[in-house]
């Protein structure tokens, strides 16, 4: 056995390259499809966004290189990054001859010095430039691990070289060369660590060294100092005069873009520090900012919004923020291997991320809410997108990276779709393991996974069991396997065989939901799906007030179809409305999942998720 685990172990170090191993990692899949509702959603964002974005397009702004302060350069990374995932995914040709237009359009525009990006000599540096080289880095790594090709390794060592040299030869601290207490500039650290672990070259760690340093300055973001002392990300430096600036230190999207960073650095150093700073800021993050739908923010900035969640605010859940939640969620889960972030990962991918897509997968609202109704976000930089058009595909494709994962402890199975995976089972020598699952999962409570091994082999299955899910039971070819708890994994080790068949059944109830300071208010959940009142179906829960009729200490619910209205499911509850705290009668509300709530995006199927009620019952 421990043979058996030093074997794993090396494996997993070769594989990342890091001095500290992934407890969890994608498997190098020879084949990976998901089904269902989630492969639905991933088809469409890749054939009606992914692929119909004109590479050519987000290469222009470099060869001009007279911007003074915007962000032009961030669209080509964001775009490609996602295109990287879903090539991987597909192998699809004609994806990755646009890859290779896009890197061979980007590596044309790189000055003798090094430099790609799109600000005038005078500017470099400042505002948004450093921001854009790490989106370019990012889109090399990807291309380079794709395909190897050295003319990409050595034009992204000339970038990352220039950007350390420029940087030490303008004697500015960091902070002050991006906006946000520097978190912009800094960011770049994430890629400037994963061109370390591919190269080895000592000058990119100790420039990734000198960015964590920098945060130190006085001025500075002190990530890891304000993260360990216990400092609320919402509340970590003064209110600025000017909330949507570039001195907000609680700038949500950049902050997280460091600790991905930092978490990189971890993986090459072991510095334990760095490890405790990320969790501890993702912490809470957790349990002071994200709402009900796994998002949170208001201008994109952190303010303690999972509180007050049920008040309007302006601007809340941005799909950058959120893009960025599940990111820093997934390099959590592979790092420390805590089922909390996977759980984390499938309430914001059901709910905020999939709000945000154009159900056919063409575009990304910038801003979503609890109410209202669901409008597009403004050009940016004077093209005909914006961040979040670029980034949302980033979101969708995380899930191919995390259904299904493997590593020291098993294998892992996170997402419940209809899917069909096929990878080599390293800790069964090398044999080929075959899942394929079959489920109605969010709206039905069931899934069956059939586990087909190349042969025989012992190895250990690890089921994520939701936190909501307070009694699920799992067989083995009919038999009663492994005790669930909720918010855990559940380990089934045997002896597999082709033909096996697990069975897990969840508790799939109605819950109420009420924000701390305001119970008067309230939302109801379904799984992992928060609930919508849609106008389509009915307008009394926009005026009226309501609670939930209990029987048999649940709430009732009858699911169906809704795809006659292009959504997941109709919930129809019994509800006692209310009049002067009077019940006047008993209606059936059907709602809808937040995602699909709003989805004609316009006020036909406005919406809200907070319900009212006369009475404080958290009182009674």
């Amino acid at each position: 056995m421990k043979l058996r685990f030093a074997v794993i172990l090396f494996f997993i170090t070769l594989k990342t390259g890091a001095r500290v191993p992934d407890i969890w990692y994608t498997p190098d899949f020879t084949g990976l499809k998901i089904q269902g509702y989630i492969g639905d959603k991933l088809d469409a964002c890749i054939r009606n966004g992914i692929l119909q974005t004109d590479e050519d397009y987000l290469v222009a702004p470099f060869r001009q290189r007279n911007e003074r302060s915007r962000w032009q350069t961030e669209f080509w990374g964001k775009w490609f990054t996602a295109a990287a995932a879903a090539y991987r995914y597909t192998t699809d040709p004609q994806l990755l001859k646009k890859m290779q237009q896009a890197v061979q359009g980007l590596l044309s525009t790189q000055t003798p010095d090094g430099y790609i990006g799109n600000y005038a000599p005078e500017y470099r540096l400042q505002q948004w430039d450093i921001w854009g080289m790490k989106y370019c880095l990012l889109g090399l790594l990807d291309y380079y691990a794709i395909t190897k090709d050295p003319a990409t390794l050595a034009g992204m060592k000339k970038l990352a070289d220039y950007a350390a040299n420029a940087i030490m030869k303008s004697r500015v601290p960091l902070f002050r060369l991006g906006n946000y207490k520097g978190m912009a500039a800094a960011s770049i650290l994430e890629p400037v660590v994963r061109l370390y672990q591919l190269t080895k070259e000592k000058r990119y760690l100790d420039f990734a060294e000198a960015i964590v340093a920098s945060w130190d300055d006085p001025g500075s973001s002190r990530l890891i100092r304000k993260a360990l002392e216990q400092v609320p990300v919402g509340a970590r430096f003064p209110v600025p005069k000017v909330w949507y600036g570039p001195d907000n230190g609680q700038k949500a999207y950049e902050m997280m873009s460091c600790y991905e960073g930092l978490l990189e650095l971890y993986r090459v150093t072991g510095n334990k520090t760095y490890l405790d700073a990320v969790t501890a800021a993702a912490d809470n993050i957790r349990e002071t900012e994200i709402m009900i739908t796994g998002s949170g923010a208001s201008m994109e900035c952190w303010f303690g919004g999972a509180a007050t969640q049920s008040i309007p605010v302006k601007h809340t859940m941005e799909a950058c923020v959120t893009v960025t939640w599940l990111k820093l969620c997934l390099q959590l889960l592979r790092v420390t291997g805590d089922v909390k972030w996977a759980n984390e990962i499938e309430k914001g991918y059901y709910n905020a991320l999939l709000g945000a897509m154009k159900p056919d997968g063409s575009t990304w609202s910038k801003y979503i809410g609890m109410k209202g109704r669901r409008y597009l976000g403004e050009d940016q930089c004077g093209m005909t997108t914006n961040c979040c058009i670029a980034n949302g595909p980033r979101g969708i494709m995380l899930a191919t990276g995390e259904a299904v994962m493997e590593g020291r402890d098993g294998v892992a199975i996170n997402f419940y779709s209809p899917m069909k995976a096929v990878f080599l089972l390293h800790g069964a020598n090398g044999r080929q393991l075959t899942l394929e699952m079959a489920t109605g999962y969010p709206v039905s409570n069931e899934a069956t996974l059939r586990v087909e091994p190349q042969q025989a082999a012992e190895f250990t299955l690890q089921l994520r069991i939701p936190e909501w899910s307070t009694s699920t039971t799992i067989t083995v070819n009919g038999t009663p396997a492994g005790t669930a708890r909720p918010g855990t994994y559940t380990a089934v080790k045997r002896k597999w065989k082709k033909g096996d068949v697990i069975r897990i059944r969840f508790d799939m109830q109605v819950r109420l939901f009420s924000p701390a300071k305001d119970p008067y208010h309230y939302a109801l959940l379904y799984g992992p799906l928060v609930l919508a009142a849609d106008l389509r179906y009915q307008q009394a829960p926009f005026f009226d007030c309501y609670t939930p009729v209990i029987k048999d200490k649940r709430i009732p619910v009858t699911v169906s179809d809704g795809s006659r209205n292009n959504v997941l499911l109709e919930a129809h509850i019994p509800m006692n409305r209310e009049t002067d705290g009077l019940v006047m009668q008993t209606d059936e509300l059907v709602l809808t999942d937040f995602a699909s709530a709003g989805n004609t995006r316009n006020e036909r199927s406005a919406y809200t998720v907070w319900l009212q009620r006369i009475r404080d019952v958290s009182k009674e």
